[in-house]
């Protein structure tokens, strides 16, 4: 499975293979089983040849206890995806705003630069497409705590008198991780060395306009 990246200020890229182990009984595992699975599914072949039987083969489990637990496809992918998305790029806190913006996106580049995370990306978009009401909600509030986390360095900067007390923060957040992703899900341009610098530069010389 995918486990959280480390926090250092220069992330590393995480891997698929070491496994987590989590507290529970046989629910719990087999939970931790079908969930695993779908991961290695969804990073080996993608959201559309995602089935019930191939995840139930994969976790050992019967194809029935997957279905009862996860009646839908999308829920059985964003389960598994939000799962690791919420520990896949950690928030720094270096004591100084430019290092802590620089090491959250050179950390969230390690993400989308691995072929893998990026199928997993696509494969969650894909779910959200494909979802009902419920689940829309379930990764609005997703995305909501992801941002709001992000936001503490900028909560951070402003109590040190780094940036001004009236920054968006929102904003600031969504400008500085913007090309990122536009650029791995969209044009598929690769990341050069300089590219977490730019990104820092343009969105402090757009909170500061």
């Amino acid at each position: 499975m995918l486990p959280p990246m480390s926090e250092p200020a220069r992330a590393t890229t995480p891997t698929l293979d070491t496994v987590r182990s989590r507290p529970g009984g046989r629910s719990a595992r087999i939970r931790e089983l079908v969930l695993d699975a779908v991961r290695e599914e969804l990073a080996s072949d993608g959201y559309a040849a995602l089935s019930y039987r191939s995840v139930a083969k994969r976790a050992g489990v019967d194809p029935a206890t997957v279905y009862r637990r996860w009646p839908t496809r999308p829920l059985l992918a964003t389960d598994a995806l939000l799962e690791i998305a919420r520990n896949a790029v950690p928030i720094p806190n270096t004591g100084a705003l430019v290092a802590d913006l620089e090491a959250f996106i050179d950390a969230i580049v390690a993400v989308l630069s691995d072929p893998r995370w990026l199928r997993l990306f696509h494969a969650l978009s894909a779910a959200g497409a494909e979802a009902g009401a419920d689940l829309d909600q379930t990764l609005r509030t997703f995305w909501d705590r992801r941002f709001s986390g992000a936001e503490e360095m900028v909560a951070r900067a402003v109590a040190r008198g780094e940036l001004s007390a009236d920054v968006d923060r929102r904003a600031f957040v969504e400008q500085l991780v913007a090309p990122a992703y536009f650029r791995a899900l969209v044009t598929g341009q690769p990341f050069d060395p300089e590219f977490a610098a730019r990104c820092v530069e343009r969105a402090l010389a757009a909170a500061r306009r």
